[in-house]
């Protein structure tokens, strides 16, 4: 059934929403994104970022962050990396810079210590913009994590 326009409010609105394989959300969900991307990734090494991190190993200015969640992966088992930024209207496009920098670096770290693809992963990685966050996907499975993303931030 697809869902449609109306003047009155749903009657289930108060029910937690379930996700169901496919659905779109109404509001982001970067965390369950996150949580859903890395149920089929089984790595060693991965970790979740903090300001530490974020600013020390990649770089990124913490203070031009609203939130983010940030999954990395070490390098010594291959590369799985999520960032999902977002940053004021007015700070996003130094954001996105600051992720294809991340991309840029993580590339030189491969480039000759190649375990598992990293280096073609980092190569590939996608940096965009969408529903108010930046992301960078740098995964095995681009389009497995992009339909997820696309599902679970509108």
């Amino acid at each position: 059934a697809l869902a449609g326009c109306s003047d009155n409010e749903p009657q289930n609105a108060a029910v937690p929403q379930e996700y169901s394989s496919g659905e779109v959300l109404e509001e982001a969900d970067p965390q369950g994104a996150l949580d859903e991307i890395y149920k089929t990734i089984d790595m060693k090494g991965l970790e979740d970022a903090d300001d530490t991190v974020l600013t020390e190993k990649f770089f990124i200015d913490t203070s031009k962050l609203e939130e983010y969640y940030v999954k990395y992966s070490s390098g010594r088992y291959g590369v799985a990396d999520v960032f999902i930024l977002k940053a004021s209207p007015e700070d996003t496009p130094s954001i996105r810079e600051s992720l294809e920098q991340v991309k840029l670096n993580r590339m030189k770290e491969f480039e000759n210590y190649d375990i598992h693809n990293s280096y073609g992963i980092a190569q590939n990685a996608q940096v965009f913009e969408q529903g108010g966050y930046v992301i960078m996907l740098m995964l095995e499975d681009l389009d497995g994590a992009r339909e997820i993303i696309d599902r679970y931030i509108p």
